[in-house]
């Protein structure tokens, strides 16, 4: 009798699936009467438990309301490209992903490579190699160390590699000894992330040593005041890197002066904004004149590390606060 039952709820069950999809009975609902309570009985226990409140004492704002379009994604680092960048004699891997997720790829190098590893830091973000006998009776042994650095940009990483022979006995140098030797290696182990698939694990202790959100920040001072870039980047570097970006931001740059931290630069126009050819040839409708801006990077306090970075108005050019806003947030787009 109990094998009958359940074979009958079975059958039952499957013909219009065990639970009937609720999710558009609403299109169905009708507005019911209002409830009459009859004569003698309070309603005091009825009511409505989403009541709207009133807008009587809002007036209706003057002029036609036009929805700002959203502001466009500025990203120099592009999906999936592994780049090396120089400054000066310094020598990086920029690529996309946090360190977390570039620390296992840094291992599994080293493990293809026959890299012995002798110690490790995720917290810092530190690997360190064993001492190795390079091809060659002439080089002397050597030894690695790879840091993994959170890039500018969030969502980037900086992979830094220093390179040590045996004339820096037990101590780091703080430069490489050889640097050919570390050119070489920091051009193999980008060919190999290049190369090689994103890895789907993650360090969580490798996580832990950055701040996922980058090194670049739009801030404001207060409410109403003016808009400016943080950098976390030694002075040198942010330099470089501010140029740079000016440059793939579409701005003009017409003069810096480095001792001041300053750039005079000119907004090129937009590409609907030029004029057709017909009109270049015959002398009609002008090329709009370009905006001029000066761009100041200066230490934020007496903080080594942290840059501000703040542009405004050239003789002749007004900026609001939204437009200053948006073109720090098109320069912060090409930091790297």
């Amino acid at each position: 009798m109990t094998l009958g039952l359940a074979a009958t709820l079975l059958c039952a069950c499957s013909a219009d699936g065990a639970f009937r999809d609720r999710s558009h009975d609403y299109r169905r609902a009708q507005l019911s009467e209002v409830l009459v309570v009859p004569e003698g009985m309070g309603s005091e226990s009825l009511g409505d438990s989403f009541v709207v409140p009133g807008i009587d004492s809002h007036g209706k704002l003057p002029g036609r309301f036009e929805v700002p379009r959203p502001d466009p994604l500025h990203k120099d680092v592009e999906e999936g490209v592994v780049r090396i960048q120089k400054l000066n004699d310094d020598t990086w891997i920029l690529l996309n992903g946090s360190p977390g997720q570039i620390w296992p790829r840094v291992r599994g190098f080293l493990s293809v490579s026959s890299l012995p590893v002798a110690h490790t830091d995720a917290v810092s973000g530190l690997i360190d190699t064993a001492w190795l006998q390079p091809r060659g009776e002439e080089l002397p042994k050597e030894r690695y160390r790879f840091r993994i650095d959170q890039g500018v940009q969030r969502g980037t990483s900086e992979i830094h590699v220093l390179q040590a022979d045996a004339r820096a006995e037990q101590s780091w140098p703080p430069a490489s000894s050889n640097g050919e030797r570390e050119e070489q290696m920091t051009r193999a182990l980008a060919q190999y992330l290049a190369d090689s698939e994103a890895a789907s694990s993650v360090s969580m202790l490798a996580q832990q040593n950055v701040d996922s959100q980058g090194k670049v920040f739009v801030e404001r001072e207060g409410e109403r005041g003016d808009y400016y870039l943080r950098l976390l980047l030694p002075f040198d570097r942010g330099w470089a890197s501010l140029g740079l970006a000016l440059e793939k931001a579409g701005f003009v740059i017409e003069d810096r002066n480095r001792s001041e931290g300053r750039f005079w630069v000119a907004l090129a126009p937009k590409e609907d904004e030029q004029p057709g050819w017909l009109s270049r040839v015959f002398g009609r409708d002008q090329a709009p004149e370009q905006a001029r801006y000066q761009v100041r990077m200066q230490p934020l306090g007496e903080q080594d590390r942290t840059l501000r970075i703040d542009l405004s108005a050239d003789e002749g050019t007004e900026l609001s606060a939204e437009q200053a806003e948006s073109l720090l947030k098109r320069i912060k787009g090409y930091l790297s």
